[in-house]
């Protein structure tokens, strides 16, 4: 498994005030400015993960083909909590149940059905992302659906990346300041921008495990 740094980008325009010498201040604040753009970059390594699990059942019954899913997804679920994930971390995000169709000379047979539940499961021990999968599928699911990566408080990423921009915009600044024999005595203007953010998520289509059934 890859676990990947999210990165997030800040860009920042910042306008100083120059003067001279600093008991120039005063005067300085309504004088010759000095504009920049600073950008910073933040990276933080994920503390959760998310991952989708699917159970998919195909029945020429649609009742016994959706009620033979649910019990599967049971199985799946119990799994799952039993490693110690909470009620609230496990929650159905879909549930279908389709029919499927013969054609022959333009004639239409029904032959089946297809049942699919799908769980998302919020891990918040990373070192626990592969015994939950290895669990579940052993239990019944046959498909894992994605698998994404995240923070638990990704407010710290922005706020580490706006400290950086600003950090940067203030050190161009002042060189710049420098060089002219000026020096910085006052903050103009500051607007920010977000360039971007950026995760990495796996979308994987497995069929790594055989039902009950076919392992029999």
């Amino acid at each position: 498994m890859i676990v990947t740094n999210k990165k997030f980008v800040f860009s920042i325009f910042a306008a100083f005030f120059l003067a001279v010498a600093p008991l120039q201040i005063v005067s300085a604040m309504e004088g010759p400015g000095l504009s920049v753009d600073g950008e910073g970059r933040a990276r933080l390594a994920p503390d959760q993960a998310s991952v989708s699990l699917s159970v998919i059942t195909v029945g020429r019954n649609a009742r016994e083909t959706q009620g033979e899913n649910a019990r599967k997804m049971q199985a799946v679920t119990e799994a799952v909590k039993a490693l110690g994930v909470e009620d609230r971390f496990v929650r159905t995000s879909s549930i279908s149940l389709e029919p499927q169709y013969d054609y022959n000379n333009g004639a239409r047979k029904l032959k089946g059905y297809i049942a699919n539940n799908t769980i998302r499961v919020e891990v918040k021990e990373l070192g626990m992302v592969g015994r939950i999968i290895d669990s579940a599928l052993r239990a019944g699911a046959n498909r894992v659906d994605s698998l994404e990566f995240g923070l638990q408080a990704p407010q710290r990423l922005e706020q580490l990346a706006l400290k950086n921009a600003v950090a940067d915009a203030r050190s161009k600044a002042e060189a710049i300041a420098g060089a002219l024999g000026r020096q910085i005595v006052g903050l103009r203007q500051v607007s920010e921008s977000v360039n971007g953010y950026s995760r990495r998520n796996y979308e994987v289509s497995m069929l790594a495990a055989k039902s009950s059934d076919e392992a029999a």
